[in-house]
C-alpha cells in the first residue's frame, strides 16, 4: 500500500477518536498575568478598586486623596517587582546571550502586533507577492559548469533511503519541537505524546515513502504566516513580510528521517565542504570563523618561513 492510502486511511481513524476524546469547544484567550505580579501586587490592586469604588460614590476629597495614595503605592511595588523579576533573569543567565537579548529586546522593543486584514484579497496578494518572489530567484540563478583537469575518486550516489525502525523513529519524534500547523489531524503536543499508540502506523507511512520517493500531496500543504519584518514597517507593503510555512507535524517527522539519512552519506562519504558550518550539527558561526582563522594563520606561517629561507 502506497503513502497517500494509508494517509487517507490514517487520518479519519485520528480525526474520530480524538473528536470522541476531547471534543472541539471554543473558549474566549484569557490574559496572562505579567510573570512579576504577586500575591502582595494583587492585594494592592484591589485595594486600589475599592478605593475607586468609594470615591466614584461620595465623590469626598478625602476619598480622592485616599485613591490617590493607593496608586501611588501600587505603581510603585509593580515598579519595584517588575525590577526584581528582571535583575534575577539578568543574573541568572549571565553568561546566556540568548536570553539576555532576548530579555532587553522585550524591554526596549516590545513586540506589537500589526493590524493586517485577513481578506482574501490580502490573501491573494501575499500568494502573488511570494510565488513572483520565488520565480525572480529562480530566473536569477545560472546553471555552474565545473571544468576540472584533475583527476578525483568518483563520488557515491545516494540510490536509495533505508527504512528505519520503530525505535529510531521514536527517537527522532522526542527531540522534535511539537512544531505544526492547522493542518494537522492530531495537535504536535498532543501527537507527540501518542507515539507509543501510533507509532507503528506513522511508521508503516514513513517507511513507504521511504521506499517509494513519494511525498503524498497532503505533506506538501502548509499554512503560510506572514510575519512582519520589524515593527515599525508599513504593512501594506509587502516586501515588508518574510513568510513561516507551517507544515504538518508528521511531514516535519518524514523530513527529519530524509535529513538524518541525508547527512549521515554527506559525513561518512567526506563530501561536506570543508568550510561549511551551516545546517551542520555542533557547528556555527564560531566553527567556521575559528577553521577560517587556523588555516591562514597556518599560510601565513609557511609564507614566513620560506622568507627566512629567502632572505
Amino acid at each position: 500500500m502506497g503513502p497517500e492510502e494509508l494517509v487517507i486511511q490514517f487520518n479519519p481513524i485520528c480525526s474520530n477518536i480524538l473528536n470522541s476524546v476531547a471534543p472541539l469547544k471554543i473558549k474566549k484567550k484569557k490574559v496572562k498575568p505579567q510573570p512579576w505580579v504577586n500575591s502582595n501586587i494583587r492585594a494592592l490592586r484591589q485595594e486600589c478598586r475599592r478605593a475607586e469604588r468609594k470615591w466614584l460614590k461620595d465623590k469626598l476629597q478625602v476619598s480622592y486623596e485616599s485613591l490617590r495614595d493607593c496608586l501611588t503605592t501600587f505603581q510603585r511595588a509593580v515598579k519595584a517587582a517588575r525590577s526584581n523579576y528582571l535583575s534575577d533573569i539578568i543574573s541568572k543567565n549571565c553568561h546566556n546571550s540568548k536570553v539576555l537579548f532576548s530579555t532587553i529586546n522585550t524591554i526596549l522593543q516590545p513586540v506589537v502586533s500589526p493590524s493586517i486584514s485577513s481578506s482574501v484579497d490580502t490573501c491573494e496578494k501575499f500568494l502573488h507577492f511570494f510565488a513572483d518572489k520565488i520565480v525572480g530567484i529562480r530566473a536569477q540563478i545560472s546553471p555552474v559548469v565545473r571544468v576540472s583537469t584533475i583527476s578525483v575518486a568518483p563520488l557515491k550516489n545516494l540510490a536509495s533511503f533505508i527504512p528505519v525502525s520503530l525505535s529510531q523513529l521514536n527517537d527522532i519524534v522526542a527531540h522534535m519541537k511539537p512544531s505544526g500547523s492547522s493542518c494537522d489531524v492530531i495537535p504536535a503536543t498532543l501527537f507527540k505524546e501518542a507515539m507509543h499508540s501510533i507509532g507503528p502506523s506513522v511508521l508503516s507511512i514513513v517507511n513507504s515513502s521511504l521506499s517509494t520517493g513519494i511525498v503524498t500531496s497532503s505533506f506538501k500543504h502548509a499554512v503560510i504566516q506572514p510575519l512582519l519584518k520589524k515593527a515599525n514597517l508599513d504593512v501594506s507593503d509587502m516586501k515588508n513580510f518574510r513568510k513561516i510555512s507551517k507544515l504538518p507535524f508528521i511531514s516535519n517527522i518524514l523530513e527529519k528521517v530524509v535529513s538524518v539519512q541525508l547527512n549521515e552519506f554527506l559525513a561518512n562519504n567526506n563530501i561536506f565542504d570543508k568550510f561549511q558550518s551551516g545546517f551542520r550539527a555542533r557547528h556555527s558561526t564560531e566553527s567556521a570563523l575559528l577553521r577560517w582563522i587556523m588555516t591562514f594563520s597556518l599560510i601565513g606561517l609557511e609564507n614566513t618561513q620560506v622568507s627566512r629561507v629567502w632572505p
